[in-house]
């Protein structure tokens, strides 16, 4: 069943998080493995998956302080600029993406997607992007609005990671059986940090980087378990990224069909795919003893659906 988020509250979230399936896969492709993934794709077909989450406490704070435009960044196929833009238009902020790089003579279907959603699209180059979170970059583009909100690449603020913290909240009260692993897609660490802060004690947290960046990723964390005092508990899985991001082979891709084929999921191959080909690739782990909670009983391993299928196109492109 679609269904949509439909206003801008934060109880009509937790309403709509709280009745987001958990789907248990059984299949020879994860042999060893009691697998299951929570299918935060289906909160909303177009604000979807970890996105929904960053961008639920950004939205309310904006309308509480008076703010009627979002501006954010992203790249071409950025799954966060999607969400983004299709906030904007359900529940009336206008929009602004400042996008990655020149102008292309034809749009990549996700920038088609947010003009037609009502977004603003302000091309930068890319030597002067990398400087987009620094506290000048918006004046430097020529982007100077009173009543605009920023939310950062990603949504990788703190008030993106206090809705990835309320998604771990929603994990521990509506989880069928209790997880011994919990595996999430990394693209810059925040939604790992996060959930690290409030999954319960029990369950092992494991991140699967999606581009060669695991060095930056685990800094991120940590740097955010500090700030909390609290200590880390990750494993990252380093060798999933299949080239770097966006990069892909014959085996991602098989795997991303039979997914298809065995359980109707639909995976992405930029993060998804990754996840669930580390999933099934688990068990011939030298460290899957560690997590076992019984020699003689399947681990119960919770795989994260992030949404993004949108980017599912870029294939084509």
């Amino acid at each position: 069943m679609i269904r949509y988020l439909t206003e801008l509250s934060l109880d009509a979230f937790i309403e709509a998080a709280r009745n987001v399936p958990y789907q248990q896969i059984r299949s020879d492709l994860f042999p060893g493995i009691d697998l299951w993934i929570r299918r935060d794709d289906l909160i909303d077909p177009l604000i979807s998956g970890n996105k929904a989450y960053k961008l639920i406490y950004n939205l309310l704070e904006a309308r509480a302080q008076g703010k009627d435009t979002i501006i954010t960044c992203g790249g071409a196929w950025s799954n966060h600029i999607h969400a983004t833009a299709a906030a904007g238009q359900r529940f009336g902020f206008r929009t602004v993406g400042v996008i990655r790089g020149e102008r292309p003579p034809v749009l990549s279907a996700m920038l088609q997607d947010a003009v037609r959603f009502g977004m603003s699209l302000h091309f930068v180059p890319r030597k002067l992007y990398r400087e987009r979170n620094e506290s000048h970059f918006l004046t430097q583009i020529g982007i100077a609005q009173e009543r605009y909100w920023y939310i950062p690449e990603g949504g990788a603020n703190d008030l993106g990671a206090k809705g990835v913290a309320l998604l771990a909240d929603i994990i521990r009260e509506t989880s069928p059986v209790a997880f011994d692993e919990c595996w999430v897609a990394c693209g810059t660490g925040l939604t790992l940090g996060a959930l690290a802060a409030r999954i319960p004690d029990r369950t092992s947290l494991t991140g699967v980087p999606v581009l060669k960046a695991a060095d930056s990723i685990r800094k991120s964390v940590e740097m955010r378990a500090a700030a909390d005092g609290r200590e880390l508990r990750i494993n990252l899985i380093e060798d999933a990224h299949h080239g770097g991001y966006g990069k892909y082979n014959a085996a991602l891709l098989r795997t991303q069909k039979e997914c298809e084929f065995i359980g109707g999921l639909g995976l992405d191959h930029v993060y998804t795919a990754k996840l669930v080909w580390a999933g099934a690739k688990a068990i011939d782990r030298p460290e899957r003893k560690r997590f076992t909670r019984w020699l003689d009983e399947l681990p119960r391993i919770l795989l994260l659906h992030t949404g993004g299928l949108q980017g599912r196109r870029g294939l084509v492109d």
